[in-house]
């Protein structure tokens, strides 16, 4: 990658390290000039600082997951943002609903359905607010998307970035309007039944057992 490369800032989650971006790191490079900073746990104003730095007054785009989302937030209240992506991030505090709703830029949401520190309703709340997003809700995951479901959302990131960031054409040759198609499949509620319940889904009503 050079120089001119747009900038993607992955900012970790408090507690970890950027060492939770190893599995996002080798595909997003194909596309961007990375950059994973480590961050100082419980001090925001550091941290941003911090940010600040890295970026050398250029504009970026970030995936922030937990804690790192919100900071996040607050960068692209700064005007600093191009494109977001935030995954299981609380809302930052000085983010209400009038300064989401000023965001004109592409925001991607990735949640853990079984997220119980930032729970989904939190995820339902900012999509509301910035009218710019798309929310994707992952069945089976909870906080940890990164370890949870670094195969599955990985990509998914790198192809919404490159649609809505890079602007790139859809190589497959097919127009393309900027939206992820997420689809997640969820386990048949019969397939875990007795055999003779499982027949109970399958028996028609007297309306499609009657003959035409």
């Amino acid at each position: 990658m050079t120089g001119r490369d747009p900038i993607l800032l992955l900012l970790h989650d408090e507690g970890r390290s950027s060492d939770q971006w190893k599995e996002f790191v080798p595909l997003l490079e194909s596309r961007f000039r990375v950059i994973a900073p480590d961050l100082p746990a419980g001090d925001e104003p550091v941290a941003i600082d911090i940010v600040r730095g890295e970026l050398g007054g250029e504009r970026c785009g970030v995936i922030g997951h937990g804690t790192g989302g919100s900071l996040a937030q607050v960068l692209a209240a700064e005007g600093a943002v191009d494109a977001m992506v935030l995954l299981d991030a609380p809302r930052a505090s000085a983010a209400d609903d009038g300064l989401l709703a000023s965001f004109d830029f592409p925001v991607l949401l990735l949640w853990g359905e079984d997220d119980a520190v930032v729970p989904v309703s939190v995820a339902e709340e900012l999509n509301d607010a910035i009218a710019t997003s798309t929310l994707g809700v992952l069945p089976g995951c909870g906080h940890d998307l990164t370890d949870e479901a670094a195969a599955t959302i990985a990509p998914m990131i790198l192809e919404y970035l490159r649609a809505r960031y890079l602007r790139e054409p859809h190589h497959a040759g097919h127009a393309h309007d900027g939206v992820v198609r997420i689809q997640l499949e969820r386990r048949p509620p019969w397939l875990d039944l007795e055999e003779d319940e499982r027949d109970d889904w399958f028996v028609p009503d007297d309306d499609e057992e009657a003959s035409p």
